[in-house]
C-alpha cells in the first residue's frame, strides 16, 4: 500500500511525465512550422498559395500554429517545474492534496 510521500512522488513523477509530453509535442510542431514556412517562402509556393484555397487555408493554420509555441513552451516549463516540486516537498504536497480533499 503507497503511504502519502509515496502518492506524492508518484503524482509528481507523473505530472512530469506529463510536461514532457508537451514540451516534445512543442518541437514537433516547431519543426512542423518550419517545413511548412520554408515550402511557403520560395516561388512556387507562393503561387500555390496564391492559386489554391487549400494551401491559402494552411498558410492560415500556419500563423495560429505559431501563436500556440510560446503559451505551449510555458506551459510546459511549468508543469514540470511543479512536478519537481511535488518530487522535493513531498510533506508539503500531502499537506496540500489533504486540504484541497484530494488525499485523505
Amino acid at each position: 500500500m503507497l503511504d502519502p510521500k509515496r502518492t506524492a512522488r508518484v503524482l509528481g513523477s507523473l505530472i512530469i511525465t506529463q510536461g514532457a509530453v508537451l514540451i516534445v509535442f512543442w518541437r514537433i510542431l516547431a519543426k512542423i512550422i518550419a517545413t511548412a514556412t520554408e515550402r511557403y517562402s520560395n516561388f512556387t509556393g507562393r503561387m500555390a498559395k496564391s492559386f489554391f484555397t487549400q494551401d491559402r487555408a494552411l498558410a492560415e493554420l500556419l500563423k495560429t500554429g505559431s501563436s500556440f509555441l510560446t503559451p505551449l513552451l510555458i506551459a510546459g516549463i511549468i508543469i514540470i517545474v511543479l512536478g519537481v516540486l511535488m518530487l522535493v516537498f513531498p510533506k508539503r504536497t500531502v499537506r496540500i492534496f489533504t486540504f484541497l480533499r484530494i488525499l485523505r
